[in-house]
Parts: C-alpha cells; sequence; structure tokens
C-alpha cells in the first residue's frame, strides 16, 4: 500500500477478527487417526484489502486530478497455518506411516455482511502442501484474485476514499492422508475489508 494511504479501517480490525472453523470427513472416531485443521490465519486479524494502488504519486503536478500513470492493483495472498495434531493421545501416529496429511487445494467463497453483491467471484486453488503428523506448517494462498480489483463491485470503489466493503471469506481446504489415501475437508474464515482509503496533505 502507498505511503500515501492510511488505513481507515483500525477500528473495523479491532471489533471484527477472522474466525475458524474446523471440520472433518465423514469417518467415525475409531478411524480417525489425525485432526487437520487451520491453527491461524493472517495472524488473527481481518485481512485489509486495497482495490488499488496509487503508487508514487497521488495527484498530478497541478493538483487537478488524480495521477493515474502509476496506479496499478495487486492480488491479495494470505498465510496459513496448518496443524496436524493425533485425534486422540493415546494412539501414538507419529510413530505411524498413516500420520502425515497432503492439502492439495481450496475453495474460496465471500459473503458480504450488508448482503450486497459479492466483491469476488468463487474460486478454486491447487496446491500440494504436506503437513507432517504432529506438526505445523506455514503457507501462502490466493485470496482476492487480480480481476475481481477491475470489475464491480471493488472497481467502483477505487479513488473513494470513504466507502468500503465489509465481508468474510469462507475458505474450504480438501486434502488426504499420504499413505492410506482418506480424504479430510476442513474450513477457514477471515474477515476481508475491501477499499481504497486516501489521505492528502500539503505535501502530496
Amino acid at each position: 500500500m502507498s505511503a500515501k494511504k492510511i488505513s481507515v479501517f483500525t477500528l473495523i480490525s479491532l471489533i471484527t477478527v477472522g474466525i475458524l472453523l474446523i471440520g472433518c470427513d465423514d469417518d467415525s472416531s475409531y478411524d480417525q487417526r489425525t485432526v487437520v485443521y487451520v491453527s491461524n490465519i493472517n495472524d488473527g486479524a481481518p485481512f485489509i484489502s486495497d482495490v488499488l494502488d496509487q503508487g508514487d504519486s497521488l495527484w498530478t503536478e497541478d493538483y487537478t486530478a488524480y495521477n493515474t500513470n502509476d496506479d496499478f492493483i495487486q492480488e491479495d495472498w494470505i498465510t496459513v497455518e496448518f496443524h496436524n495434531r493425533p485425534y486422540s493421545s493415546i494412539v501414538d501416529v507419529g510413530s505411524s506411516s498413516l500420520g502425515d496429511f497432503l492439502l492439495t487445494s481450496y475453495d474460496v467463497q465471500f459473503v458480504r455482511y450488508d448482503g450486497g453483491p459479492t466483491p469476488v467471484r468463487p474460486f478454486s486453488g491447487q496446491t500440494s502442501i504436506l503437513v507432517p503428523c504432529n506438526q505445523r506448517v506455514e503457507a501462502v494462498i490466493l485470496l482476492v484474485p487480480y480481476n475481481d480489483k477491475q470489475i464491480p463491485p471493488l472497481s467502483a470503489i477505487a479513488y473513494v476514499w470513504d466507502v468500503e466493503i465489509l465481508a468474510y471469506a469462507v475458505i474450504t481446504f480438501h486434502g488426504h492422508e499420504v499413505q492410506s489415501e482418506r480424504e479430510i475437508d476442513f474450513t477457514a474464515q477471515l474477515t476481508v475489508n475491501f477499499g481504497d482509503p486516501i489521505i492528502t496533505d500539503e505535501n502530496d
């Protein structure tokens, strides 16, 4: 985000936080050796999505209009921590060949808090992330694709400093135990604040 821009979402960020939800497949507890879930996403804070970066120069030299020559769009990526732990402390999966988990894909769907048009179209991503048993692994996944910032409703709030779109992302992860191929799905949610906050001053 440009140095000339400030986040007007501070209060919102203090009020709303990402909510982590844990899920599993339909296997019984007897068959479940490990529990894989999201233990941290975006450090537990809402994600601030800048719909447009104004670059190094906000105004034209005569201060009569916005300088758009150096403006650009960045897609958003987030860091997610996955935890693979034993389902029961009685069973030592650490010494077993059935404890490792491979994350193979994820689905992302956005829901607006005000019920308005979805800011980002649903999409899926492919990945290959190994989470060994009894370990935590961090990975980076795509949250907001580049193209979605070029179309409404996100494109409509570029250069509008006092408008924001509040939504939450529902991210469903898919994978399986490496040796057994037992499938595991789990979900996490993250609050996302979309906007294009701008500040002007005498030195701008």
